[in-house]
């Protein structure tokens, strides 16, 4: 039966120091804690516990413990919480191992004990440190720096261990409106939603730390000024975001107006050269002086319904090109500082739907007038 660190605490929380000793005598009460202690300090979990016994246990018998130095993934013991955040920055590139559960022995508190707000706090700033390591140019370990490049070079000394006391009092006054400014932050670090542009977060953190901070900054500098430097942060990547979307709108604004464009042109100039041939038909009958005349006529009328149903069709796509630029200058939303070269930009296309149309009404006539003059000269040769 596998154990916890948890199981481990339960005991060490059940018994009490042996004076003169490091020993701590467990009144063994029921059989649940007998089956436990067993558990604990059988050969299959020594490695893990690090636990050891004066005698044998039995049920009723009060016995000495020893509590050793686990191993450090099963769970580790700290005297202090000073000596806690020594430990965890000098794993904080190890992130399975300072994950690893703990007990602090002066506090009687335990990393999954729940509410207690030192703890909560510390684990605020845990995860926040573990963000800035992912949002780095480069992670000095030997000195316990993390490095940021943005205009210039900009050094986080992350070792607080000089500043014990000090550290251990901002995340004691760490209120839950500051837990949340910092936990929003380092969320909105990590969102994926924006993750195509996480260069671009990564290079804004880094001008505004440098911006902010002086070159001897450490970590306890950017939890007392994380309002300033998160409003600062996302103020910035907003305006780069604007302007990315402006980019990215006077493309499409660009690709939208020559599409538009390019489709009038060629709307009713493809069938253009299909009404050429009505003047070859219709002077045709005269240059053959043929008794079969009215054959030719026949082809006329045919030719020109034919020409007929291929300018409407280029009619009906006229017409929702235009109900497409009048629909991308209702839901295209185009920006305040594009709305002059849109104005611009559709008048030109207003002006080529207006030239096309006249084309269409011209030819639209032409047509008439050839079918009127085949259906006149069909009838009377009939």
């Amino acid at each position: 039966m596998s154990v916890t660190f948890s199981d481990l605490i339960q005991i060490y929380r059940g018994s009490e120091p042996v004076n003169g000793s490091d020993m701590r005598a467990f009144c063994i009460q029921t059989e649940e804690e007998l089956n436990l202690l067993n558990q604990l300090l059988s050969d299959e979990n020594y490695d893990n516990t690090a636990l050891t016994s004066d005698k044998t246990p039995q049920l009723d018998m009060v016995i000495n413990l020893t509590f050793g130095t686990p191993k450090l993934q099963f769970g580790r013991f700290f005297d202090k919480i000073e000596n806690l955040i020594k430990g965890d920055i000098a794993q904080f590139n190890n992130t399975l191992l300072s994950q690893s559960p703990y007990f602090i022995k002066s506090e009687n508190i335990a990393s999954f004990d729940q509410n207690i707000s030192i703890l909560e706090s510390y684990q605020v700033v845990k995860e926040f440190l573990q963000q800035l390591l992912l949002m780095d140019s480069y992670t000095d370990v030997v000195n316990k720096k993390l490095i940021f490049f943005s205009k210039k070079t900009f050094e986080l000394s992350i070792d607080v261990t000089n500043k014990l006391s000090e550290f251990v009092q901002i995340i004691k006054n760490l209120d839950i409106r500051k837990r949340k400014l910092i936990t929003d932050f380092q969320e909105w670090m990590n969102d994926e939603s924006t993750s195509s542009h996480i260069d671009e977060k990564k290079s804004i953190l880094a001008f505004v730390l440098s911006d902010s901070l002086s070159q001897e900054a450490n970590l306890l500098d950017v939890i007392q000024n994380i309002q300033h430097i998160s409003e600062s942060v996302q103020a910035q990547y907003a305006l780069y975001l604007e302007n990315f979307s402006y980019e990215k709108f006077v493309k499409k604004l660009e690709e939208n107006t020559e599409k538009f464009v390019s489709k009038i042109n060629d709307t009713i100039s493809k069938i253009l050269p299909q009404f050429l041939g009505l003047p070859f038909l219709t002077a045709v009958p005269s240059a053959l002086k043929s008794g079969d005349n009215w054959l030719i006529y026949l082809a006329l009328i045919i030719y020109c319904l034919i020409c007929g149903y291929g300018l409407s069709n280029q009619k009906l796509i006229l017409d929702n090109l235009r109900q497409d630029v009048d629909r991308f200058e209702e839901k295209g939303k185009v920006p305040e500082k594009l709305k002059e070269q849109w104005k611009e930009d559709k008048d030109r296309i207003s002006k080529l739907l207006l030239k096309q149309r006249h084309l269409y009404r011209i030819l639209f006539i032409s047509l008439l007038f050839f079918l009127s003059y085949g259906i006149y000269k069909f009838i009377s040769i009939i």
